[in-house]
């Protein structure tokens, strides 16, 4: 190996140490943090930050990497190592010091006041520190097109964290999406399903929600060298923290027993993306670098294609039936199916049926589109988030805490993310096309509660590489073929319209 990859991949590991020690922070901060410690918790992230970014905009680690990227020598791997380092210090460089520690001490601050203006139901209490994160984005989205070259700063911000996908090519996307989703939600509510919906309305104890959860992450193996994994922590919002290689967390908000069962199947895809990385990787730029596409696409694909199939609760639901006590022994096995899978517009995005999700995700997109074009301010996002629900979904959000406060995204670090959701919905249709062609008994194995096939495949096709290819070209590497929505398509009317005899 040449001495100055190795002095490389040295300095990278340095960088790459803060940001596992910040995410310790980010899961006590989610978990355990007293709201009287956030004022030390800000200046803690401020901190790690400033010194992962003096690491990082380094001049003799600049000069490396230049050096190494124009040497033919190194092997594929090295080759995009030092690739997707040189785009971050290119990036990086471009970016104040002081930004990048205001940004992150901001995030986490707003995230924490969120938290309060949640429980309040009171969105004029975050707005002002809403406000100065956003102009901390936006001046770093300003700076990030003009180093590419785009007209479009949120377009910078976006090709950002998932590379290859400009806002035309979203939008595209999208409107190609709209044209299927919509008339089969339509559809769906004009047929109907003949059965009594209240069930779901039962209430079930915290005791018996964790359980739930656990036994969500024992079905898909959330374990690793044979000692388990199944670390849950209870949050407002959900969400996957992995501080090290073999260190991937969980979170769930234990309020209803449905969305248990799927925000923890969803999480748990992430845990397992996560967690099978190549480990002859670790510490690396490929192992370092995620995308939301494709980090969407293993959770999304937890959650859905094999968390609602009918062969996935064949096998669970007595086990759901022990777990529950006897709360739903008057429900059988293709009611309970039925009705997880319904096809119901409402306001919330982690309560949405697979045929109507994407639209809650194209609402985020075009309103965040048009903040970072001057369109619309940030006190109008209230108004604007009830008319577009009404337009999109023909729903009529009551308050902000079902409307414009749901997601911790915009309160947090996650701004140009929300895509990744339905790209997620979009590239696991493919995937799951190919893996059938490896695995034409995979339901089978499913309802007999036999997950390994499914999981080794997409270790040693989706997991294991990493960011070893830009998501474009991964998926095109897994499947053969560019990216397209046909399979969702096709995936949604052949399940709904069975569902509902359509």
């Amino acid at each position: 190996m040449d001495d100055k990859y190795k002095i490389f991949l040295k300095k990278f590991e340095e960088i790459n140490m803060i940001g596992t020690l910040e995410s310790v922070l980010s899961w006590d901060t989610e978990t355990t943090l007293p709201i009287t410690g956030l004022d030390h918790r800000t200046k803690q992230y401020q901190y790690l930050s400033q010194k992962k970014h003096k690491l990082w905009i380094n001049d003799k680690f600049g000069k490396l990497i230049e050096e190494l990227s124009k040497n033919d020598d190194l092997g594929e791997i090295e080759k995009r190592n030092v690739e997707l380092a040189r785009r971050e210090y290119r990036s990086r460089v471009k970016l104040p010091i002081e930004l990048v520690s205001n940004l992150s001490s901001q995030s986490k601050r707003t995230n924490e006041i969120w938290k309060q203006a949640k429980e309040r139901d009171q969105f004029s209490l975050v707005l002002p520190d809403l406000k100065k994160l956003f102009e901390l984005n936006l001046e770093k989205a300003n700076i990030l097109a003009e180093l590419k070259g785009m007209n479009d700063p949120y377009e910078a911000l976006v090709t950002e964290r998932d590379p290859g996908f400009t806002v035309d090519r979203l939008s595209a996307i999208f409107n190609e999406a709209k044209s299927f989703m919509s008339p089969l939600a339509r559809k769906c509510g004009e047929k109907g399903l003949d059965i009594d919906l209240t069930f779901l309305d039962r209430p079930v104890s915290k005791k018996i929600q964790v359980k739930l959860a656990e036994n969500i992450a024992l079905f898909f193996k959330f374990k690793a060298d044979g000692k388990d994994h199944a670390v849950v922590g209870e949050v407002e919002h959900p969400l996957t923290i992995a501080p090290g290689p073999k260190d991937a967390r969980i979170t769930v908000k234990y309020e209803h027993f449905e969305k248990v069962i799927f925000s923890s199947a969803h999480e748990v895809g992430h845990a397992l993306h996560r967690l099978n990385y190549n480990p002859q990787w670790d510490g690396q730029p490929v192992n370092s670098f995620g995308y939301p596409s494709l980090g969407e696409s293993s959770s999304r694909y937890t959650e859905n294609k094999i968390g609602r199939s009918y062969e996935f609760w064949e096998f669970f639901f007595p086990k759901f039936q022990e777990i529950t006590v006897g709360q739903f022994k008057d429900i059988d096995l293709d009611t309970f199916y039925s009705a997880i899978n319904r096809v119901e517009p409402g306001p919330r995005r982690m309560k949405a049926d697979e045929v109507t999700y994407g639209l809650h995700i194209i609402i985020r997109f075009e309103i965040e589109r048009d903040l970072f074009a001057g369109k619309i301010e940030l006190n109008e996002l209230p108004s604007i988030w009830k008319e577009k629900y009404h337009q999109y979904l023909g729903v009529d959000v009551k308050n902000d805490v079902e409307g414009v406060m749901q997601d911790l995204h915009w309160y947090n670090v996650y701004w140009g993310y929300f895509q990744g959701y339905h790209l997620g919905d979009v590239m696991n249709s493919q995937i799951h096309e190919t893996m059938i062609k490896s695995i034409p008994d995979w339901k089978d194995d499913i309802k007999n509660g036999n997950f390994d096939k499914i999981n080794d495949y997409f270790v040693k096709n989706v997991y294991s590489k990493g960011a070893l290819f830009d998501p474009l070209d991964s998926i095109k590497e897994i499947t053969g073929e560019p990216l397209s929505t046909n399979y969702l398509k096709n995936y949604l009317e052949n399940k709904y319209s069975k569902i509902y005899g359509l």
